[in-house]
């Protein structure tokens, strides 16, 4: 069986479940077909090391992706739609299903440029998309276990580009290894240095080594403003962010610095102190995962993010991608 034959499984089954809701009158849209192409910048030699995932395997894999994930949205089916997910992308699909009652949004896709690094056939294998969603441009990174799932999406930043990566003649990426030496920051060290910055700001040991930003210092900035907030209305208020025990990705950039794919979770504490507001309240956005407007005592509120972030050679690692959300939730 191919390596993305789970995918074509589902497929099959979300074929049923599409031909169940035919009848239904969605007016939904349909995605647009998707063509594979592949960008490559050339270098002399091609490596005489087979890849263990081939271009054609990452083009078919991201095709049966596309197709499958539009159906099980059509059908409001989180179960199957949560199987073509994996790492931190189940929780993220999971509430894109459950806080839509279960119609979460289609998508319409573009043509994808594919960066598949050149991996041996005995290491986890996985490669990177890029591609138009829904008029902005997405980075999606599949992972092989039994069948190929979806592991990580961060959708570009207005103003922002993706640096170029480096190919080999063949048109196959250069992975970075979590623990190269050879970038400025250490793929392994990107997330937990995002999360000091996001939390403390530029009194962080991160300042200088991750750049400023609405995901970095401006986060911290919104969680300092936050307790002070809170205190004055007598509740006690605190935001973790925490790496992820999922894996990192990262590609070799021409310029000789990487380009980095990592999640971060974030856990945010609300508790009554003194009675000066009787009732806590419930951002809209999480008010799916907790059924009520506010709540008395405390309130606990976890959120999967992730990020896309550039290590140039010389300079800071700059958050260039995301997306994320509230996952779950819970209150008295």
């Amino acid at each position: 069986m191919r390596a993305y034959g789970g995918l074509r499984s589902l497929a099959l089954a979300a074929g049923l479940l599409a031909a169940a809701t035919a009848c239904s009158g969605s007016g939904e849209p349909t995605p647009s077909p998707v063509a594979a192409t592949t960008s490559a910048t050339v270098t002399p030699t091609v490596p005489s090391v087979a890849p263990g995932v081939s271009l054609s395997e990452a083009a078919n894999a991201f095709s049966e992706y596309t197709l499958t994930d539009d159906v099980l949205r059509a059908a409001g089916d989180r179960r199957l739609g949560k199987e073509l997910a994996r790492d931190g992308r189940v929780d993220l699909t999971a509430a894109d299903f459950a806080s839509t009652d279960d119609r979460p949004p289609r998508h319409t896709w573009g043509t994808p440029t594919f960066l598949v690094p050149r991996l041996r056939p005995d290491e986890p294998l996985w490669f990177s998309v890029v591609v138009p969603r829904d008029d902005r441009t997405a980075v999606l990174t599949f992972a092989k276990g039994t069948d190929w799932r979806l592991s990580a999406l961060s959708v570009l930043l207005p103003g922002e580009r993706l640096p170029e990566v480096k190919h080999d003649a063949a048109g196959y990426a250069e992975a970075v290894g979590a623990d190269d030496k050879g970038v400025q920051i250490s793929p392994r060290y990107i997330a937990p240095l995002h999360a000091t910055i996001a939390e403390r700001g530029p009194a962080g040991i991160a300042a200088g080594l991750i750049a400023p930003g609405p995901y970095t210092t401006e986060t911290a900035a919104e969680i300092a403003d936050n307790r002070t907030a809170f205190r004055k209305e007598g509740f006690s208020y605190d935001s973790i962010f925490s790496a992820a025990d999922y894996p990192v990705y990262a590609l070799r950039t021409v310029d000789g610095g990487a380009l980095v794919q990592y999640s971060l979770l974030r856990t945010t504490s609300m508790a009554s102190v003194v009675s000066i507001s009787p009732f806590l309240p419930v951002p809209p956005e999480g008010r799916w995962a907790l059924g009520k407007d506010q709540y008395r005592d405390n309130m606990k509120i976890y959120e999967t993010h992730q990020y896309v972030a550039t290590v140039p050679p010389a300079s800071a690692a700059t958050v260039i991608a995301y997306d994320g959300s509230i996952t779950k939730a819970s209150g008295e």
